[in-house]
């Protein structure tokens, strides 16, 4: 910084670092005259002004299913508005029999389990426990009904492994190869007798059709009626049930039927996928939601 005194007019130089700090005048070194001194080049520069950004909005609060009938939370509280004025109506009765529903801390516990009705599998703050068994929302006024009507024991099936199922396979699939051993013997005379090509192409089709109708038919008769099983699998202590214990209708077990010349058609997957399932369910069983359990 220049400085220039105003008596006598010398002037000079003055390094702004080296400056005292709050001087505020100096003495000439000349006249020894006093005069003050000229602000620092630095202070006429102001500061800039960092510009504040505005408070976010706070997020409203995630929908949350209700740990008591599946409903929707909203807010942070631990239950729907139903359920909350319910439990209320229930604290001011003090009739001493309060059900409460699961606590918070429970409800935002995020482990999976598998509904007992439907088998699906849900995080736990999206079932109802009754008892020992966990029941989706969506599955839950079914399961109040089967419990009403003394059916609530879906759990009890004792499901059969894939070994036990396979030994009752071979034998209906021996039972059926006599069947159809004898139609295929039929239908070979009938070509023998007649040597149109045309005849050939219409035995061949009856073939099909009659061992069709023959596997139709045996499924029908075994698993839709009282014995709920094959012959094979009768022999082995099994029957053939729908999800929650009850027997198949004739309809369920034509698609049955069908359903498992898929699982049989990809290299027999569909019957090995029984060794790997928690309900040693294969790929028709899926298909058609039926379960092979022990009587």
């Amino acid at each position: 910084m220049t400085i220039t005194c105003p008596h006598c007019g010398a002037s000079g130089q003055l390094d702004d670092s080296k400056r005292p700090v709050g001087a505020t005048s100096i003495n000439c070194p000349r006249c020894k005259q006093s005069f003050p001194l000229p602000p620092l080049e630095s202070a006429a520069v102001a500061p800039p002004v960092i510009p504040v950004p505005p408070a976010l909005a706070a997020e409203p609060a995630p929908l949350r299913p209700c740990p008591a009938c599946g409903g929707i939370i909203e807010g942070s509280g631990g239950l729907c508005n139903a359920c909350e004025a319910a439990r209320n109506r229930q604290s001011a009765a003090g009739n001493g029999a309060i059900t409460l529903p699961p606590s918070v801390a429970a409800a935002e516990d995020r482990s999976s389990g598998n509904c007992a009705v439907c088998k699906g599998r849900f995080a736990q703050s999206q079932m109802v426990r009754f008892g020992d068994k966990l029941v989706c929302a969506s599955c839950k006024p079914t399961y109040v009904q089967m419990l009403a009507m003394g059916m609530g024991n879906t759990g009890d099936l004792r499901y059969a492994g894939f070994w036990i199922r396979f030994g009752a396979k071979m034998i209906d699939g021996i039972i059926l190869w006599v069947v159809n051993f004898a139609t295929t013997m039929a239908t070979t005379f009938l070509i023998a007798s007649n040597n149109s090509p045309q005849m050939a192409i219409v035995a061949a089709i009856m073939n099909v059709c009659i061992q069709v109708g023959v596997g139709i038919a045996y499924n029908i008769y075994f698993l839709s009626g009282n014995h709920q099983a094959t012959p094979g699998k009768m022999a082995c202590g099994l029957k053939v049930v729908t999800a929650d214990g009850d027997k198949i209708s004739a309809g369920r077990a034509v698609g049955r039927y069908f359903a498992e010349m898929l699982s049989g058609m990809i290299m027999a997957i569909g019957y090995i996928m029984a060794a790997f399932d928690d309900e040693k369910r294969t790929l028709h069983d899926r298909i058609c939601n039926t379960r092979v359990v022990f009587k």
